[in-house]
């Protein structure tokens, strides 16, 4: 597939970043100075970044405008930060408002965007902080979760990452030695995750959803009973009949944390409905806890 320029010129549009190039890759397809110069008077050409040009499209998608970025370094920046956090898909930074374009880059490098963008200038960053995630050079998880501390405010949108990239399968003491290698004294953003790994206390046993870790946490006191995620509850016969969210074994009190958003009507008022019996015939009360959207707090 290629799409055509208004003086003829096609280029190839195999892939949905490739309306972003750099201008050396443009004069390689024998599109010269003039005809850029020409296309940027006219408006249907633009440079966001020096070097790189677009198609001046106001719908260029936040992949196609940090590929500008990626390609205005000349190879030498990382995506990081909240933009590596959301490339990696961690909660919280998947969303609009934390579509935040930010990369790291040498200290000393000269960088200039007309887009707006954070640049972080690193003394030297290590290879092995570094992978490629959906095409774009971009820090690890563990990197990223150090990261974040020292550009969100609070702790909330560190946790929360956090326990999304442990659903992810994220190693705990990779996170953690990650973190102490890059830690500095005064450092907030290696502080930050250092103490929310810390505070873990319910090893091997993760929370589904970030609902139920804030559930949790409301009921982290040390006069409860012993608290379990997912605990399965069984019937005489052996067969699984409920497993709430958070479990009280030793009181037979389950909890589920539901959200509005996923959890809402009469087909799943009726299938708790059922599920409450079973549970109830096998000696355990359920009760809920409903968010109203997912920055909400218990009801």
């Amino acid at each position: 597939m290629a799409w055509s320029t208004p003086h003829g010129v096609r280029l190839p549009s195999s892939r949905p970043l490739s309306t972003v190039r750099s201008l050396d890759a443009r004069l390689k397809l024998n599109f010269d100075y003039r005809r850029i110069a020409t296309a940027l008077r006219e408006g249907w050409l633009v440079e966001p970044v020096p070097g790189v040009l677009a198609i001046a499209d106001p719908r260029l998608t936040w992949e196609q405008k940090l590929h500008a970025l990626v390609l205005a370094t000349g190879g030498r920046g990382v995506v990081s930060h909240r933009a590596a956090a959301r490339l990696h898909e961690l909660d919280g930074f998947d969303e609009a408002t934390n579509a935040t374009l930010e990369l790291s880059v040498p200290a000393g490098m000269r960088f200039r965007s007309k887009m707006e963008c954070v640049v972080h200038r690193i003394a030297s960053l290590d290879p092995i902080d570094v992978m490629r995630v959906k095409g774009f050079p971009c820090v690890t998880k563990e990197r990223s979760l150090a990261e974040l501390g020292c550009v969100v405010a609070g702790v909330k949108p560190v946790r929360r990452a956090l326990t999304s990239a442990r659903r992810k399968g994220l190693d705990l003491h990779h996170a953690r030695a990650t973190a102490e290698r890059l830690h500095r004294p005064g450092q907030r953003g290696t502080g930050v995750v250092l103490r929310l790994l810390d505070s873990i206390s319910w090893e091997g046993q993760l929370p589904a959803t970030w609902f139920e870790e804030l559930v949790a946490l409301c009921l982290d006191d040390p006069s409860l009973p012993e608290m379990v995620f997912q605990h399965p509850i069984r019937d005489a016969s052996g067969q699984i009949v409920a497993r709430p969210d958070i479990a009280f074994p030793s009181v037979r009190l389950g909890l589920e944390a539901h959200s509005r958003r996923f959890h809402f009507g009469p087909d799943a008022e009726a299938l708790d409905e059922d599920r409450d019996i079973a549970a109830a015939m096998c000696g355990w009360e359920l009760t809920y806890r409903l968010l109203g959207n997912e920055r909400g707090v218990a009801a």
